[in-house]
C-alpha cells in the first residue's frame, strides 16, 4: 500500500471602413481575452489539455509516484509535472520549478495503490471511487484545494482522482493506482506560488496511522 467552430460565408461579408473597423476591435478584444483567460487557473476535470486527461496522467506518473518521485521514473510528457521534492518529514524541500511561458502544469497530490497491505476497501472501477476516496469508512478526504497566486480552487470532487489505472510495472508490486491531481494553465512570466493541500481523515486512515493525515505543499514556479 501507498499514500502517500466558428465559420462565416465569405460571400456575404460587408465591405467598408466600418466594417473593417469593427473587425480590428473584434481581433484586439479576442486576443485580449484569449492573452488573460486561463492564466494560471486550475482547468475543470474534464479538460484534456495538450491530448490528455486525468487518467492517462495517472498512468504516466505512476511508477514516478510510487517510486517517492524517483527521476528515472519522471514521465515524458508535454507538461511540467509539479512534485514534492523534499520529504514527508520536511514537506518544503526546494520544490522550484523553472519554466518557459506557454509551459502548462501537471499538479499530482495525493496517490494511493493496491499493493499489500491494501488500505480500506479497494474500488473495483471507477464507479466506487468516490466512496472509496472521501467515504467517512474508507480515506475520508476533504478540503482538498489549489490555490494558484492567493486564488484558491477545489478539487473536493471524485472527478479530480485519475483512475483505478493499471500499474503493469509497479515498483512496488502494486496492480491499479489511483492519483488525485489538476491540470493548470500556463502562468505568466515572473515568479509564482502553487500550494496544494488537503485532509484525510476516514477510519480507514486513521486506524492505520493513529489519526488524521494532512499535507499542505507548497511550490515556487518561475516563469522566464
Amino acid at each position: 500500500m501507498k499514500t502517500i467552430p466558428f465559420q462565416f460565408n465569405r460571400s456575404r461579408i460587408p465591405y467598408g471602413g466600418n466594417f473593417a473597423s469593427m473587425l480590428a476591435a473584434l481581433v484586439i478584444l479576442v486576443t485580449a481575452s484569449a492573452s488573460q483567460a486561463g492564466s494560471g487557473n486550475v482547468l475543470p476535470a474534464n479538460a484534456t489539455p495538450l491530448g490528455y486527461s486525468l487518467d492517462d496522467m495517472a498512468s504516466e506518473v505512476a511508477n514516478f509516484s510510487i517510486s517517492g518521485n524517483d527521476l528515472a521514473y519522471y514521465p515524458d510528457t508535454p507538461f511540467q509535472i509539479l512534485y514534492r521534492q523534499g520529504s514527508l518529514q520536511d514537506p518544503t524541500g526546494a520544490n522550484t520549478f523553472h519554466v518557459k511561458p506557454g509551459t502548462f502544469f501537471y499538479l499530482k497530490f495525493f496517490f494511493i495503490d493496491d499493493a499489500a497491505p491494501v488500505l480500506g476497501d479497494w474500488p473495483a472501477d471507477k464507479d466506487g471511487v468516490e466512496e472509496y476516496i472521501f467515504g467517512r469508512d474508507q480515506l475520508g478526504g476533504h478540503d482538498l484545494e489549489v490555490e494558484v497566486d492567493g486564488k484558491i480552487t477545489s478539487i473536493n470532487s471524485p472527478d479530480y482522482v485519475g483512475g483505478p489505472v493499471e500499474t503493469p510495472n509497479s515498483p512496488d508490486g502494486s496492480e491499479h493506482l489511483l492519483q488525485i491531481g489538476a491540470f493548470i494553465s500556463p502562468l505568466k512570466k515572473g515568479t509564482h506560488t502553487i500550494v496544494i493541500r488537503g485532509v484525510f481523515d476516514g477510519t480507514a486512515i486513521v486506524d492505520v496511522v493513529g489519526g488524521p493525515f494532512a499535507a499542505e505543499i507548497t511550490y515556487t514556479v518561475i516563469v522566464e
